[in-house]
């Protein structure tokens, strides 16, 4: 299902071949190098939530922890992936640039593969689910979800999202690679740092979805990673979509969490956002967020801690317990009318309903292919179509 085009590899101005390393340009442009002389992610957890990370690939040998399988998994413990979007998304996180190879942000990180989707096959809701689940009762310390959907009603996602900020588990998701002013589950999920695609420049990418939930942006464009063999003959592609970007932001946070391990996830959060270079308007907008993440400022910046996660409400006030009743003035009790309770079975069954539709598939993230109007809830999203991969690294 994927289509590379042949490639020929880029050479410098002695005519030696670059490594994939040297055209890994996102991670000068966010400063990773100078990041790594503070920190390398040692002792981080990621999990990747994704269709399996390639346990062959020289890129993240000595990576990977015991994962599983959840959905139409391909084996059960997460290190088969005959699509290669989730390798792509673990090597950006913490690829360890042997020999030249694919570099990740936090390459001294533990990815932990969660597989929701054999090839070719669907995301759902509830595999998703059970896989953000599963990842946080292992001890993932962040949680990569590189995929999107244009659904806004999803409980069972929700429920998955609120146990990992619970456990005190940094979630990061993208916004979806359509172009529109939407932003569907989990990015819209609250305290989740939704991620959109930034380009050379650090202008936006255009075809990221956009919206208030924006939180964070990332390079989208052109990023080099590591795939499988049964996907590339050379093992490296050149990728787009908010899911690089997500994954970006998610060795980021790995690398704050190293640097900080006293810290919870809110502050780890509060740090990423309070430290990102702001691109567009003042402040909080919907194409970029609070800004470019910024993974030297993140380490280095002298921020205050916050006692919540900035990205979740704030609790609500308390109240005081309401005063009795006078039992004079209890009003009377007054029998249900004829039509009360076929009323209620009617709206308890399209409660049922509205749920059944909210378990909507996932799509891994997309430059172009089919374009959607944002309607807040669908049945189905194919898989990732080829323009994702749109390069093969030779």
């Amino acid at each position: 299902m994927i289509a590379l085009v042949a490639f020929s590899a880029a050479t410098t101005g002695t005519g030696r071949a670059q490594t994939i390393r040297e055209q890994q340009w996102h991670l000068d442009a966010l400063g990773v190098p100078a990041a790594h002389a503070i920190t390398r992610g040692e002792g981080v957890v990621v999990a990747v939530v994704d269709s399996g990370v390639d346990a062959t690939r020289p890129d993240l040998a000595g990576a990977l922890l015991p994962g599983a399988g959840f959905g139409s998994a391909s084996g059960g413990d997460g290190t088969r992936d005959n699509d290669g979007h989730g390798t792509a998304m673990a090597a950006l996180i913490g690829g360890r640039g042997v020999g030249g190879g694919a570099l990740g942000v936090a390459p001294a990180a533990r990815v932990l593969p969660v597989s929701v989707g054999a090839d070719g096959e669907r995301f759902t809701t509830t595999s998703v689910a059970d896989g953000v689940t599963w990842a946080v009762d292992q001890g993932a310390d962040v949680v990569n979800l590189s995929l999107t959907s244009v659904a806004t009603l999803t409980p069972d996602l929700l429920r998955a999202v609120n146990h990992a900020l619970d456990h005190d588990v940094v979630v990061v998701a993208g916004t979806g690679n359509d172009g529109v002013e939407h932003v569907g589950a989990p990015a819209n999920i609250k305290g989740v740092i939704a991620v959109s695609g930034t380009v050379r420049g650090n202008a936006p990418w255009p075809h990221s979805n956009t919206g208030p939930e924006t939180v964070l942006a990332a390079p989208a464009e052109d990023i080099v990673t590591a795939i499988p063999l049964s996907a590339s003959a050379s093992g490296y592609a050149e990728v787009d979509g908010t899911s690089a970007a997500t994954a970006l932001v998610s060795g980021a946070a790995a690398l704050v969490r190293a640097r900080y391990p006293d810290l919870d996830a809110g502050n780890v959060v509060n740090r990423l956002i309070a430290t990102a270079t702001d691109l567009e308007a003042p402040g909080r907008d919907g194409a970029t967020g609070y800004g470019l993440v910024d993974p030297v400022a993140a380490l280095t910046a002298d921020v205050p801690r916050v006692d919540r996660n900035p990205l979740l409400p704030p609790p609500p006030p308390p109240t005081s317990p309401a005063a009795p009743v006078p039992a004079a003035q209890e009003p009377p009790a007054v029998s249900e009318p004829p039509d009360r309770l076929p009323l209620v079975a009617i709206a308890g069954g399209l409660g049922a309903v509205v749920l059944l539709v909210a378990a909507t598939a996932f799509a891994r993230a997309r430059r172009n292919g089919i374009r959607r109007s944002p309607v807040p809830v669908v049945t189905e999203i194919p898989p990732p179509d080829d323009d994702f991969w749109h390069v093969d690294r030779r």
